[in-house]
Parts: C-alpha cells; sequence; structure tokens
C-alpha cells in the first residue's frame, strides 16, 4: 500500500489478490495543483498489471483531469470498475460528459471487486 499526501489529494494504492485486483482510493479533490500526482497514481496502478477499481467514495471534487484518467483506463483491456458513491460535482460531470452510464459503479469492495474481468 501506498500513501501520498499531496496538496488536497491523498492516494492509496492497494493491490488485492483475491480476485486479483489493484484498488486505486482517491480522497480529497483532484484539480491542477495535483495532476502529476493524479497522473503518477494511475500509472502506478496500471503498472500493476492488475483489474482497477477506483475508489472515489471519498472524492470531494473531480476534475476534467480525473475524467481523462477513468475514460482511459476504461479502455484498457484489464477491467475498470469504479467504487462509490460518486456524488456533487463528479457525479454532475460524469453525467454532463454522458459518461455516468459507460462506467460500472458499485456501492461496495465487494460487489466491485465481482465486476472485474476473470
Amino acid at each position: 500500500m501506498q500513501e501520498r499526501p499531496p496538496d488536497g489529494l491523498s492516494v492509496r494504492i492497494t493491490e488485492v489478490t483475491r480476485p486479483n485486483a489493484c484498488v486505486l482510493a482517491l480522497l480529497g479533490s483532484t484539480g491542477a495543483w495535483n495532476v502529476t500526482v493524479l497522473e503518477q497514481a494511475f500509472r502506478d496502478a496500471g503498472a500493476t498489471g492488475r483489474p482497477l477499481v477506483v475508489d472515489l467514495s471519498g472524492l470531494d471534487f473531480g476534475d476534467e483531469v480525473l475524467l481523462g484518467f477513468l475514460l482511459h483506463a476504461y479502455t484498457t483491456p484489464r477491467g475498470l470498475v469504479l467504487l462509490g458513491p460518486v456524488t456533487g460535482s463528479f457525479a454532475r460531470r460524469l453525467y454532463r460528459t454522458g459518461v455516468d452510464e459507460l462506467f460500472k459503479t458499485q456501492q461496495t469492495l465487494a460487489l466491485a471487486l465481482a465486476q472485474l474481468p476473470e
């Protein structure tokens, strides 16, 4: 597990073995001030080669850069599931951009892990 306390964003990466997955938890807010940390977090999570669960339940604000990283992760063959609830401005951003139906979003980690490809 890795913890990084950048400006306004805490990132935790956890590898789960059963099922094989990587959980990327984002707590706080994303923005121009911490885009490099967010980029590194998605790079580190992708380097595991495991299907990805992105936990947004602690997200206060997510910007368009986060949306871009999620869309990129969605296009990878390893799989992506969001862990929610996704609330506030980021839920509106997903809805306004028309991608809210694109992502699988689950309310518990167990359900999110069950949605990942084998």
